[in-house]
């Protein structure tokens, strides 16, 4: 069996050290092609990650979100490795939080229950072609992911589809998975 933590290493290797033109090209028809999609123009909230510097750049989506009306929630981080998002309106209702990344004040921000979120961009290192995802190992999307009704969509390379991964029996597949070769299903 592969280990997962030498496979995320390899996908922050990956990531990390993608010239900042490529970088920006597959951005750009990631979002092309999400800005297109049923998915997107369906939805009338989009829950998403502040992205870290080697991560797809999510604020575009939250820009294109914003200038199309529709509501944008992101993710605060609680205890024993939970999540709650909230609706943000403005980045300065941001802060920095957990792990480096950008997420709400509370008191600023209004609570986005699981099932107001039309569409979840649920982020990853590695997926397979079905679906399946490896994120960094804290399982906070695995948790919030287990009574999510709504869409799930995750945003990837071409470089980050694997033939497979360790699945372990709590992991879902995201009901959507776009590369920028477009949407794989």
């Amino acid at each position: 069996m592969v280990n997962k933590e030498r496979l995320r290493q390899e996908a922050l290797r990956l990531l990390k050290e993608m010239p900042q033109t490529d970088k920006l090209q597959v951005e750009r028809k990631l979002a092309e092609f999400l800005f297109a999609s049923t998915v997107w123009k369906d939805a009338s909230s989009i829950g998403l990650t502040m992205a870290l510097s080697h991560e797809w750049d999510t604020t575009r989506l939250i820009q294109q979100a914003w200038l199309g009306e529709k509501k944008v929630c992101v993710p605060l981080t609680t205890e024993n490795r939970g999540m709650q998002f909230f609706y943000i309106e403005s980045y300065d209702q941001l802060t920095d939080g957990a792990f480096r990344i950008k997420e709400p004040i509370p008191e600023l921000c209004t609570p986005a229950s699981k099932d107001s979120i039309d569409l979840l961009i649920v982020p990853g290192l590695f997926f397979t072609e079905t679906g399946y995802r490896l994120g960094y190992g804290g399982g906070y999307y695995d948790r919030y992911l287990t009574d999510f009704k709504n869409t799930t969509l995750a945003l990837a390379s071409k470089q980050q589809i694997k033939r497979s991964l360790p699945i372990a029996p709590f992991d879902l597949p995201v009901d959507h998975l776009l590369t920028d070769d477009g949407f794989l299903f």
